[in-house]
C-alpha cells in the first residue's frame, strides 16, 4: 500500500510559501506605515501606539469582522473577482466609522479549494488597494488551503479590522435623540449583500454579465459587482458633527437604522428621499418584491445613514458634496407614537 500525504490529499503544504515569496516585490512597493512593526510573514503583527495615544483622553479598541458573501462566487463565475478586496474593507471599516472609531488595521482571510497564483495576487492587491482608500495598514491575514470543503477555484473572504476612538466621542445610540435628522448618504449600487436573491434573479432572467443593461450604459457585470464605497476619507473628517451612523449592509435599512436609536424613539423617512436608482427598480421590478421586502433586503441606493442636530445638518451635506458623494435628508429622529414609553426603535415610512 502507498503512503498517503498531505500532498496527496490534496493539500500541498509548500504552495503557500512559494506564492508569498512570489509576491516579494509587491509587498517591498506597497505603502508602509511606519507604525506597523511587522508586516506578512510571523505569527503575528504588531503596530505601534505609542505617538496615536498621546491624542486620546480615553481610547478605546474597536474591532469588528465581516466577509463578502456571495458576491464572491457571482463575481467568480464572471471572471470578475479584482474589485472584491475593496468590498472586503469596506464592510469592515464602514462599520468601525458607525462607532465613530478611524481605521488603523486590516486582515484577511482566504480560504480555496486549491491555491491559484493569480487569483489570490488578483485578491490581495485589491484587498491593499482598499486599505488605502481606508487609511489603514493591511497587517497580515490567512491562506487556507481545503480540498474537499471548497471546490476548484471556489475561494471564501474574511476581514478583520481594527480602530481607535476616543471614548466621548463614541457614536450611538448614547447620542442619537429626538429632534435629530437623518441623512442618506448614497451608495455606488448593491455594496455587498443581497447577492444570493440577485445571483437567482440573474439565473432565472438569464443575464448576461457582457451585455448592456437596459438603464445605463454599463454592462451587467459592472453595474452589478461595482465595489462598496469606502466612507473613510468622506466621512473621517466629520465623525465630530454626528451623532450616529449606520453603515446599511444585510436586513437593509429596516434592519440596521435602529441599531443606532435608543428606546422609545421612531425615524420618520420619507421613501421618496431614498437614492433608489434604475438598478433597484429593475431588482423590485423583476423579482416583485414588496417596497417592504426591498427595505429589509438592500440599501435602496443609500449606503450609509448619519444622525446629526439641526443646525450641523447644512454643513455636513455641503462637505459630503465636496468629496463627490451626494447626501440629502432623508427624515428625522422622533419620540415614539407607542403606548409603551420603553418601546424598541421602530422606523415610519412616509
Amino acid at each position: 500500500m502507498s503512503s498517503l500525504t498531505y500532498e496527496k490529499s490534496g493539500v500541498d503544504p509548500h504552495k503557500a510559501d512559494q506564492i508569498i515569496e512570489s509576491f516579494s516585490d509587491f509587498l517591498k512597493t506597497r505603502p508602509r506605515d511606519p507604525r506597523l512593526l511587522s508586516g506578512i510573514g510571523p505569527y503575528a503583527s504588531c503596530f505601534s501606539l505609542k505617538e496615536t495615544l498621546s491624542r486620546f483622553e480615553d481610547p478605546l479598541l474597536v474591532s469588528c469582522c465581516d466577509g463578502v458573501g456571495t458576491k464572491s462566487k457571482l463575481a467568480l463565475d464572471w471572471q470578475r473577482i479584482d474589485r472584491l478586496g475593496e468590498d472586503l474593507v469596506a464592510m469592515n471599516v464602514n462599520d468601525l466609522l458607525c462607532i465613530g472609531a478611524a481605521p488603523l488595521l486590516f486582515l484577511d482571510y482566504y480560504a480555496c479549494g486549491k491555491l491559484d497564483f493569480s487569483q489570490l495576487l488578483t485578491l490581495l492587491k485589491s484587498i491593499q488597494l482598499g486599505c488605502e482608500l481606508a487609511e489603514c495598514s493591511l497587517a497580515g491575514g490567512e491562506t487556507a488551503e481545503m480540498p474537499g470543503l471548497y471546490i476548484d477555484r471556489d475561494f471564501d473572504l474574511a476581514g478583520f479590522s481594527v480602530g481607535l476612538v476616543d471614548k466621548k466621542n463614541v457614536l450611538g445610540e448614547s447620542k442619537v435623540r429626538p429632534g435629530q435628522l437623518l441623512l442618506g448618504i448614497e451608495s455606488s449600487g448593491l455594496h455587498s449583500n443581497g447577492y444570493s436573491l440577485v445571483r437567482k434573479l440573474i439565473e432565472r432572467e438569464k443575464i448576461v454579465p457582457q451585455a448592456q443593461t437596459p438603464f445605463s450604459k454599463e454592462t451587467w457585470a459592472q453595474e452589478i459587482l461595482k465595489p462598496t464605497t469606502i466612507y473613510v476619507k468622506h466621512l473621517k473628517p466629520m465623525l465630530n458633527r454626528l451623532t450616529g451612523l449606520a453603515h446599511i449592509t444585510g436586513g437593509g435599512i429596516n434592519g440596521n437604522l435602529p441599531r443606532i436609536m435608543p428606546r422609545g424613539t421612531e425615524a420618520r423617512i420619507r421613501w421618496d428621499k431614498l437614492f433608489f436608482t434604475p438598478l433597484f427598480q429593475w431588482i423590485q421590478s423583476a423579482s416583485q418584491l414588496s417596497t417592504t421586502q426591498m427595505l429589509e433586503t438592500f440599501n435602496c441606493g443609500v449606503g450609509m445613514i448619519a444622525a446629526c442636530e439641526q443646525q450641523e445638518a447644512t454643513p455636513i451635506l455641503t462637505s459630503l458634496e465636496q468629496t463627490g458623494l451626494r447626501a440629502q435628508i432623508i427624515g428625522s429622529i422622533e419620540v415614539s407614537t407607542s403606548s409603551h414609553k420603553d418601546s424598541e426603535p421602530q422606523i415610519v415610512w412616509e
